[in-house]
């Protein structure tokens, strides 16, 4: 009786691998079906109802033909565009994609594994574009992965998917893998430009790390001592952290490498007033101006110098005691508001008429204008000031 039993049960079980092999064929003859008659729906969710089946059953699950022929029927289902695949929320191309990979991942050496590889690294790819342009950065940077993943595992190394994967990162605000990303990308030595160099010192500033930040940005600049934006980026970094005897000598370097740069001068001015060397500071603003004539900046610069200077008598003339003193400390001064009058003049006359600096610049020429004496100027500008 229990050898009887036994061959029942064999029995049983060889029809049953015979029946979901038989699903992973008709999966196969649907889809050929639907692709004679692709308005046919009906055929292609008869080809999802058999390979589904197939793909869950433990006699066909671990074949890679059965994921090969399930890719092969989601990827119709993608292409089909029919919104009766996605109602349940499925999306019709990953699965393919995943289908594709398990094929590859079960048999290399299957023959059709090469085009499961080629399909599945595709559709990675197609979805984390997809995802990005929808602003979906963690998804993105996951499909990206999988990319990076799958083409490890078949020997090679995309450097396209890494970077496709670090600029997700840094969309996403993933600054861990940003830094994880184009660390890579730059330890492969294949960099021609310091574009990635200058996006991981952002990640480091963003990051807080800021020790490391200037520490990586010196030995970038070292990799890549022609590019002009490192050197940028260094010296507004001591600019910003008010270390201006720093970008002082930074900023003398960028000048000689640019000298055309209207932007370098402009910065180096603002540095020399900070130092307290005012004719450097003179000459860099109007160096900065004959580089680009409308430079609007540099004259309301070049102005404010002028007239801070001129303040700066007024307030010493005023605690002086002595008469001749105080006459000659305030002829001075009216020799400051008249250098800094033309200057201002011209910035407000170039500078968009939305700038925030317009109305600082109109409050100025109308304090310049009453100590010169101007009455028609000063009642022009104070009108321009009513509301």
């Amino acid at each position: 009786m229990n050898k009887l039993a036994t061959v029942v049960f064999v029995a049983a079980l060889s029809l049953n691998v015979q029946g979901q092999q038989s699903k992973v064929v008709s999966a196969y003859n649907s889809l050929e079906m639907y692709k004679r008659d692709k308005s046919d729906i009906e055929v292609l969710m008869n080809a999802k109802k058999f390979i589904d089946e197939a793909s869950a059953s433990e006699s066909t699950s671990g074949k890679p033909k059965t994921w090969y022929y399930k890719g092969n029927v989601y990827w119709e289902m993608n292409l089909s565009k029919n919104s009766i695949f996605t109602e349940s929320g499925q999306n019709p191309l990953l699965v393919a994609v995943e289908s594709y990979k398990k094929a590859f991942e079960l048999d290399p050496k299957y023959e059709f594994a090469g085009d499961c590889f080629s399909n599945a690294l595709a559709g990675y790819r197609n979805l984390g574009i997809e995802a990005f342009n929808k602003n979906d950065f963690n998804t993105a940077l996951s499909m990206f992965e999988e990319t990076t993943a799958l083409s490890a595992k078949n020997g090679k190394v995309d450097t396209s998917a890494i970077e496709n994967s670090s600029i997700a990162a840094i969309r996403g605000k993933n600054l861990d893998k940003a830094q994880e990303y184009l660390t890579k990308l730059i330890g492969f030595g294949k960099e021609k430009d310091g574009n990635k160099y200058i996006s991981l010192y952002k990640v480091y500033q963003q990051k807080g790390d800021t020790t490391a930040a200037i520490k990586f940005l010196a030995e970038a600049r070292v990799a890549f001592p022609n590019d002009q934006r490192l050197l940028t980026e260094e010296i507004n970094y001591y600019l910003s952290r008010g270390n201006a005897a720093e970008a002082e000598k930074l900023l003398g370097l960028a000048i000689e490498k640019d000298p055309k740069n209207h932007l370098l001068p402009y910065a180096a001015g603002t540095v020399y007033e900070d130092l307290g060397k005012r004719e450097q500071a003179i000459a860099a603003y109007k160096k900065a101006i004959e580089l680009k004539t409308d430079y609007w900046e540099a004259y309301f610069n070049l102005g404010a110098l002028y007239n801070n200077a001129g303040k700066a008598l007024i307030d010493k003339a005023n605690a002086e005691k002595d008469t001749k003193k105080y006459d000659a400390i305030n002829k001075l001064a009216e020799i400051e508001f008249n250098l800094a009058l033309p200057n201002l003049e011209k910035a407000l006359e170039l500078a968009p008429a939305d700038s925030q600096d317009v109305v600082p610049l109109l409050k100025t020429l109308k304090q310049i204008y009453s100590r010169l004496n101007m009455t028609d100027k000063y009642n022009e500008v104070k009108k321009r000031l009513e509301p």
